[in-house]
This record gives structure tokens, C-alpha cells and sequence, in this order.
């Protein structure tokens, strides 16, 4: 400014001017170095000038230092806190804990926004430029933050379903999420969508091993089962064609249940097709091999060929059933015998031992003597073969008690024309 004023007065007095002419130059001189110095603006701050006097404001209308001043308080804190949401959204402290920094932020940019308001309701200082960019800022502010947070918010979601995934790969537990298909249909769906539309965060290393975790389980593991399910249905195979004693083929007699013991497997066989196995060459050949044999026995048994047969063979067994041949009479004991029978009709009994035996304990001591005993019985119509003992139980020093009959019940269907055989 002192440096304006000499410049002017040099040139003023190079020139021969008149009185008149001399007062409207300085004049003149005057007003454009007042203009000047009001050009020139000053900067806000905590301490006064040497007047005395309080700082003015900035350019944009900032109010100066002043914490007695309820304007200056409010454009404090909003400035404060938009600048302490800036610093935790920075990704050294954002990344600690995501959820505690996003309550950090929320609560900051809440108590920013109700003295924005209070700036933004005053008539004076809403006109003003920094309210204007104190809003702009808050605005950008909560728009990272946001951002952020559902980046954050969307990479959890895809991160608990690909754990879901990855449990139920590698540790068989059940995929609990309804919208999660437990399925190579399912894996390869999800894993295309995650790729598509998390496209930075399936990079990271984590997402990546567990990836590698369930590709290998529906790549490779799954088809582990294929080999254990071919042997279980070559064993029930084997089994059906074993011959019994009479030289037939088993499942004549069992083809029922072998058809029950085709069930499982079968089962088992269209569970991996349709959710584990994609490659359906081998398990296809395992379930072509099932049910050929399958088909026969559904066959066999739909045509009354199987219940024939063993009704047959029951006849058979039921024709062969006798007596043992008598070794000892004595009425008194078949009386006692036919007389012990609890249900039924006793027509005929029959001791088969012609000497007392005895039963001993563990230490080899006598218990007691017996008689076996068969007994002809008949039982709503049908004739069944029971067993008794005669038995007189030692009472010590080589004495035993007296008879008495101990009944075991009927042991196997017998051709009543036979129960005098």
C-alpha cells in the first residue's frame, strides 16, 4: 500500500498540473487505494489484531473464532464431525471393524446434520457460501459411508452363504438357508453370481480357498461314492443268487426282501444324480445294473410266482416237523406234561430221554435233573410241536426234590397228521 501511495505522488509531481487539477488527482489516488486495501481479505483466527477488535470472517462467510457465539459453535461441530468420519472411513481404520466404525460414523454424521439444520434455519447464514459447502461435504461423507457400508454389507452376505456351502462340502452339515440350493446346480449358480456381482471382493485370498474347497467336493469327492454303491449292489446281487440247501436260487424265497434291500441304494443312487454328481457315465451304469435285477424280482413277485413258491416250501418244512421218538414210557409224567400245557389243546407227549440229565451251574455244581419232553398241540386249528421239561431241583448233600413239569412253549408248526408220527 505504501509503495501505491509513493508510486502516485512521483507521478503527480512530474507533471505540471494545476491547483484544481492536483486536488482531483489525489482525490482520485485516494479512493483507488482504499479499494485496494478492502480487496485484501482477511483470514479468521483465534487471536485479535492489534486494535483489538475480533478477526472478520473468510471469504466464504466462515464465522470467525468465537466459542460464546452459538453460529460459531454450530459450524464448529459440523465441521469437526464431518472431518472425524472422514479420518474413519479411511480403510486403516474402517477394515478393523467395519460395524462399530459404521455406528462411529452414523452417530457423527447425525450430530453434524442437526447444527447443519441449525445454520441451514438461520436467515443470515444460509446464504452464505460455507454452509452451502458444509452440506455438499456432508452429503459426499454420507454417501462413502453408505457405499462402503453396503460393500461391506453385501460381501457378508455372499461370504455366509459361500460358508454354507463350504460346510456342507467338507463337513456334511445341511444347508439351512431355503434359497441356497444343496446342489452342483446350486454351487455353480451361486459361485457364477458371486463372481458376477462381487466381482473385487471373490478375489480376496479367504473366498478363494474356500472355492477351491468346494470345487474339489463336487469335482472330485462326490464321486467317491460311486464305487461304494457298485460294491453294495453287487453284494445284494450276490446274495440273491446264492443257492440254499435245497439248491435253489436264495431269492425264490426272499425276493421281498431283497427288493426292500434295493431300496437304499437305489435311493442313494437318484439323491447324487439329481444334487452331486454332474458326470452321470458311472452311477448311470450302477443304477442300469440295479435295476435288471430289481426288475426281475418285481416280476416274480407281481405275478403270485413268489408267495406260490413259498407256501410250497412252508407245506414242505411244516410236513417234516415230528416228535422225537419216544425213549421212555411213564404215564405219570406224560400226564403231568399233557396237563402243564398254558394254551391250546395237548394231544400227545412224548419223552425223549430215557435218563435223567442234569443241569449244572457255572462252578459245575447240579441245579437241577430233567426230562425232555415233546408235546403235540393244537392251536386254533393248527398243530404245533411244544417242548417241557420233567424237572425235580437238588436240594444239596446229592438229594433232589419231587417232579414237577416247567412248560417252554410251542417251537414250530407241525402237519396235524402227523402229531401221532
Amino acid at each position: 500500500m505504501n509503495k501505491f501511495l509513493t508510486l502516485s505522488v512521483i507521478l503527480l509531481t512530474t507533471i505540471p498540473l494545476s491547483h484544481a487539477q492536483l486536488k482531483g488527482a489525489l482525490k482520485s489516488a485516494k479512493e483507488k487505494t482504499e479499494k485496494a486495501v478492502e480487496s485484501v481479505p482477511s483470514t479468521s483466527g483465534s487471536s485479535s489484531n492489534s486494535s483489538g477488535t475480533k478477526p472478520a470472517g473468510s471469504i466464504n462467510g466462515e464465522p470467525a473464532y468465537d466459542p460464546e457465539s452459538p453460529t460459531y459453535r454450530a459450524y464448529s461441530i459440523v465441521r469437526d464431525e464431518i472431518n472425524s468420519t472422514k479420518n474413519i472411513l479411511g480403510d486403516d481404520h474402517w477394515n478393523k471393524n467395519v460395524e462399530g466404525r459404521n455406528e462411529d460414523a452414523t452417530r457423527y454424521l447425525a450430530k453434524a446434520k442437526e447444527n447443519l439444520t441449525k445454520l441451514q434455519n438461520d436467515p443470515v447464514e444460509s446464504k452464505k457460501p460455507y454452509v452451502k459447502n458444509l452440506a455438499a461435504s456432508w452429503d459426499e461423507v454420507e454417501a462413502t459411508r453408505k457405499q462402503k457400508f453396503e460393500v461391506y454389507t453385501l460381501n457378508k452376505e455372499y461370504s455366509e452363504k459361500l460358508d454354507q456351502y463350504h460346510r456342507f462340502a467338507t463337513s456334511g452339515w445341511e444347508i439351512s438357508d431355503k434359497s441356497l440350493e444343496p446342489s452342483y446346480t446350486g454351487y455353480h449358480k451361486f459361485k457364477s453370481e458371486f463372481e458376477t456381482k462381487r466381482p473385487d471382493y471373490v478375489k480376496d485370498g479367504y473366498v478363494q480357498k474356500r472355492f477351491a474347497d468346494i470345487d474339489n467336493y463336487f469335482n472330485v469327492e462326490v464321486y467317491k461314492v460311486v464305487p461304494e454303491l457298485n460294491a453294495q449292489v453287487d453284494a445284494v446281487i450276490k446274495r440273491i443268487h446264492e443257492k440254499n440247501s435245497d439248491g435253489e436260487e436264495s431269492y425264490l424265497l426272499n425276493a421281498k426282501s431283497y427288493q426292500k434291500e434295493f431300496e437304499q441304494p437305489l435311493a442313494d443312487i437318484l439323491y447324487n444324480k439329481q444334487y452331486l454328481l454332474e458326470n452321470k457315465t458311472d452311477i448311470n451304469a450302477v443304477q442300469a445294473k440295479l435295476e435288471k435285477e430289481k426288475a426281475v424280482l418285481d416280476e416274480y413277485v407281481s405275478s403270485g410266482k413268489c408267495d406260490a413258491h413259498r407256501a410250497k416250501y412252508h407245506q414242505k418244512m411244516v410236513d417234516a416237523v415230528r416228535l422225537a421218538p419216544k425213549k421212555m414210557s411213564n404215564p405219570k409224567y406224560e400226564g403231568m406234561a399233557l396237563a402243564g400245557v398254558e394254551k391250546g389243546k395237548a394231544t400227545r407227549a412224548v419223552i425223549t430221554s430215557d435218563i435223567w440229565l442234569v443241569k449244572k451251574n457255572e462252578w459245575g455244581l447240579p441245579l437241577y435233573k430233567y426230562l425232555p419232553v415233546d408235546i403235540a398241540v393244537t392251536i386254533d386249528g393248527k398243530c404245533w410241536l411244544a417242548y417241557g421239561q420233567i424237572r425235580k431241583d437238588y436240594e444239596g448233600g446229592g438229594q433232589y426234590g419231587g417232579e414237577y413239569f416247567n412248560y417252554w412253549g410251542s417251537q414250530e408248526e407241525m402237519n396235524c397228521a402227523n402229531t401221532m408220527k
